[in-house]
């Protein structure tokens, strides 16, 4: 039981990394910063607070129902390889909603102060990200740079937690 606890809190946090990334606090009451907010929000149906077994024990049940696609009772990689994959399309896909709505010259380029007004995370690896040093960010270096901290927190976070796992 301790190993199932564990792989579905990998698997939450696999899934919600992009969302969390796309964030950044500003999701219109729906996201609670990057740390399971929304998770802890979603737990607590009654809104008092505080999270009881039986809320955490519903929320995860419904989690699994998600994740085992074929209903077999079972969780097996590729279903949630399938799960993380669909998070991370829709993930880019408001990244990049993110970075258009940023670039205010429409340029196709983020400067220093676009990013600092509108992405101040982005902002505060602004230096990170400009891979070429040209003072303004591509999105081929924002994809790569968000693939890189993808990469990163699969590393921490999901390896190991599942046989054949890369």
């Amino acid at each position: 039981m301790k190993a199932f606890s564990r792989l579905m809190v990998a698997a939450c946090l696999l899934c919600a990394a992009p969302l969390a990334l796309a964030c950044e606090g500003k999701c219109e009451g729906k996201c609670y910063g990057a740390r399971g907010g929304t998770f802890l929000k979603e737990m607590d149906t009654n809104n008092d607070g505080v999270i009881t077994k039986k809320e955490f024990d519903a929320f995860h049940d419904a989690r699994f129902k998600e994740l085992d696609a074929n209903h077999d009772g079972k969780i097996t990689k590729d279903e949630i390889d399938a799960v993380h994959q669909k998070m991370m399309e829709h993930g880019k896909e408001r990244m990049e909603h993110r970075f258009d709505e940023t670039d205010v010259n429409h340029d196709g380029f983020l400067s220093k102060d676009e990013a600092e007004i509108g992405m101040p995370m982005v902002f505060a690896h602004f230096d990170d990200v400009d891979t070429n040093k040209d003072g303004k960010l591509s999105k081929e270096e924002f994809d790569a740079y968000l693939k890189k901290m993808h990469e990163q927190m699969r590393g921490r976070h999901g390896a190991g937690m599942m046989p054949g796992r890369e």
